[in-house]
């Protein structure tokens, strides 16, 4: 539901439950608040599942020299989605062709993390040489 759609639906609710006397409209009596909307937000079939508590563990795998763009992939398939890539060289340089880069290293180390952690990705043009 888009955010002015609610903000409408909200809107309409307290009008409606001032016109049929639920609740007073007055002023000055803390007692009488707006009433709450809660929406119900499902995530679609392909994203992660959520995990209540502690955080659910997965084995990151090492993607030292591999391309980004397959790099990224492998990280999903393991489960890890937040991801983040940067230039190696300290250029600042944007990774827009994915598989123009290869990755110099990664943090955290692979092995056993919490799914939900940040996987960061240094990495450099295909023609050059890590650091």
């Amino acid at each position: 539901m888009r955010l002015d759609a609610l903000r409408v639906t909200a809107g309409a609710a307290g009008l409606l439950v001032c016109l049929f006397g639920v609740t007073s409209c007055g002023g000055g009596d803390s007692e009488n608040e707006a009433p709450t909307v809660t929406e119900t937000v499902t995530a679609p079939a392909d994203a992660p599942p959520a995990v209540q508590g502690d955080a659910e563990q997965g084995t990151l795998p090492n993607m030292v020299g591999m391309d980004l763009q397959l790099a990224q992939d492998t990280a999903q398939a393991a489960g890890f989605y937040a991801l983040a890539s940067s230039d190696a060289t300290g250029q600042g340089r944007m990774q827009v062709l994915d598989r123009n880069w290869v990755v110099c290293s990664q943090t955290p180390a692979s092995g056993q993390q919490p799914t939900d952690i940040t996987v960061t990705l240094l990495v450099v043009k295909d023609n050059e040489t890590c650091l």
